[in-house]
Order: structure tokens, then sequence, then C-alpha cells
């Protein structure tokens, strides 16, 4: 896994942004690991992975910590709606960030 984490720190650093987004380079790795995220976004500026349930987010996470934010769709959106309160009242632009979702199933509420 060092040797991939390697090679993600590079493409990372050719094509920053891509993160956050469908074509991000973890996004390809955490599927080749075989998880299947329905979202991707970035809060407070890291990658985050929204997954159908929570069981799967936790597998997810096990793998590839101390990288990214790992939720489940229900805890996912509590936590998104108080992001956008918190990053709103600070106006930085961080409140702005886009949830891509990866599965035609999920869209927004």
């Amino acid at each position: 896994m060092s040797e991939k984490y390697d090679k993600y720190q590079e493409e990372m650093a050719e094509n920053p942004s891509a993160y956050g987004t469908p074509d991000s380079v973890m996004l390809k790795l955490v599927r080749e690991q075989g998880f299947n995220p329905i979202a991707i976004t970035t809060m407070m500026c890291e990658e985050t992975f929204v997954f159908k349930g929570s069981k799967e987010a936790s597998e997810a996470w096990q793998k590839f910590k101390p990288e990214g934010w790992w939720y489940g769709l229900a805890d996912f959106w509590k936590d998104w709606d108080e992001y956008l309160k918190q990053m709103g009242e600070h106006d930085t632009e961080e409140a702005d960030s886009v949830i891509h979702w990866l599965d035609e199933n999920y869209r927004p509420r």
C-alpha cells in the first residue's frame, strides 16, 4: 500500500484540481480496494467520501486512515448541514463545496 500511497502523492501534486472530484486520485485507489463511494466532496480541505452505509465507510477508513473523511450517508447529511452553517458564518470558499454524486441512485435530498 505504501507504493500506491507514494504514487498517490505524486499524482495529486501533478493534478491538484482533481482533489475532491470524480477525477480524484484517492477515489481511484478507494475503488481499486473494492470500495464503492456514492459521493465525493471536500470538507475543511479534506477529501470526503460518502458511502451508502456506515459499515463500508468504516472499513474504508481503516484501510486509508489518516487520509480523508469517511461517512455513511445518514451521518454525512448531519455533518454536512453543520459544516455549511459554520463555514457560511466565516465566509470562506469552503462553504461553496460541491457534492459530486457518483451513483445516479443517490442525489441531493
